[in-house]
């Protein structure tokens, strides 16, 4: 499914960096008779199929996929799965399948399962830009096929309605119907040229500062439609020019301000909404603190931010990561995971695992 490659800019300008490059001289055929050898007689050479899969993009896995069920008649996915276990295993099986998938699935299950996990409704969907939101909605209907669902009323959107209730409700919804206002290309380039203010209507930047002020402090209650509304809405290089212009006129974040007057999941969702657009790298170092600190690892969290951000974004979190922690992510991994597992999730980190 097609990506929006404006996800890989920043809020002024800048181009944030993947830890997976392109490989140019990779030929699909080599790679997946590489992989059948890997796999071929008794043992499995599980060095071989990280040199192959931990330095493909996402594009390329998935022609190594079609390439081998052309050469061997045999899906890909069933092969490395008898061949492999534990997190190993389920980490192949989320490189091989299409990204929007991964997080569909991921959704579904968030959803769908024994109560309701609304930590990877939020990281999931408080984190999509608008191509990715609309990427989802779509593969979420190939997920239901695939656990037998033909119904054609149910959709992300019901099952979230179904699911959730509240201003928290009220926010996912929001974000579904992916309207958000990104900015084009040239207004990108007129950016890094001409500053933020050639792009953003300062007056309405002006008001929106107003807006979210009276619906939150300002009064006793909070406006939380008035809020969602400009959260949801409003472009990253709009949002960061509000925050910049509410902390100078308030004396006080736009987060914690928000803080303040929020609680629970939906406050969770917002905030996180929020500072992914006013810092994609820090709100996705956060998570893989949150997803890697105190006791025991969330592994499936790990494993999807590794997956989906290496190709866009991960190097820049990377960086903030050390930023914040005065240790490199490359060490927490290091220190939380373990075996191949390990090593594939460093080869997509771009680090050295041999």
């Amino acid at each position: 499914m097609g990506r929006s490659k404006l996800q890989i800019y920043g809020p002024n300008g800048e181009i944030y960096q993947p830890t997976l490059k392109l490989q140019s001289n990779t030929n699909p055929e080599k790679d997946a008779e590489e992989l059948y050898q890997a796999m071929k007689g008794w043992g499995t050479d599980e060095h071989r199929i990280i040199n192959v899969l931990g330095y493909r993009n996402s594009i390329q896995r998935i022609q190594i996929r079609e390439t081998f069920k052309a050469m061997y008649g045999k899906d890909l996915i069933d092969e490395l799965s008898s061949e492999t276990s534990g997190h190993f295993k389920k980490l192949l099986k989320m490189l091989l399948s299409d990204i929007d998938i991964v997080n569909a699935r991921a959704l579904y299950k968030a959803i769908n399962g024994a109560g309701t996990d609304e930590e990877t409704i939020i990281e999931v969907l408080c984190t999509s830009t608008n191509t990715e939101i609309e990427n989802i909605k779509q593969a979420y209907q190939y997920v239901l096929k695939d656990y037998g669902i033909s119904d054609p009323r149910r959709t992300l959107e019901s099952d979230v309605q179904n699911d959730l209730s509240g201003h928290f409700q009220h926010l996912v919804v929001a974000l579904l119907q992916a309207s958000r206002d990104e900015i084009s290309y040239e207004d990108v380039e007129k950016i890094s040229t001409k500053g933020l203010k050639s792009v953003v209507n300062i007056n309405q930047v002006e008001q929106d500062v107003e807006t979210l002020w009276d619906a939150g402090e300002a009064h006793l209650g909070t406006d939380e439609s008035a809020i969602i509304r400009i959260v949801t809405g409003r472009n990253v290089w709009h949002l960061q020019e509000v925050a910049r212009l509410f902390e100078k006129k308030y004396d006080k974040t736009l987060v914690d301000s928000l803080a303040s007057e929020t609680s629970g999941d939906f406050e969770s969702a917002l905030l996180l909404t929020l500072n992914t657009c006013l810092n994609r790298p820090k709100a996705y170092s956060d998570l893989l603190l949150k997803a890697m600190k105190g006791a025991g690892t969330d592994d499936c969290t790990l494993m999807r931010i590794i997956v989906t951000r290496s190709e866009f974004d991960l190097g820049s979190i990377c960086v903030q990561f050390q930023n914040d922690q005065g240790s490199s992510l490359e060490d927490w991994i290091r220190s939380e995971t373990s075996g191949d597992y390990r090593r594939l999730l460093l080869a997509l980190l771009g680090a050295d695992w041999q």
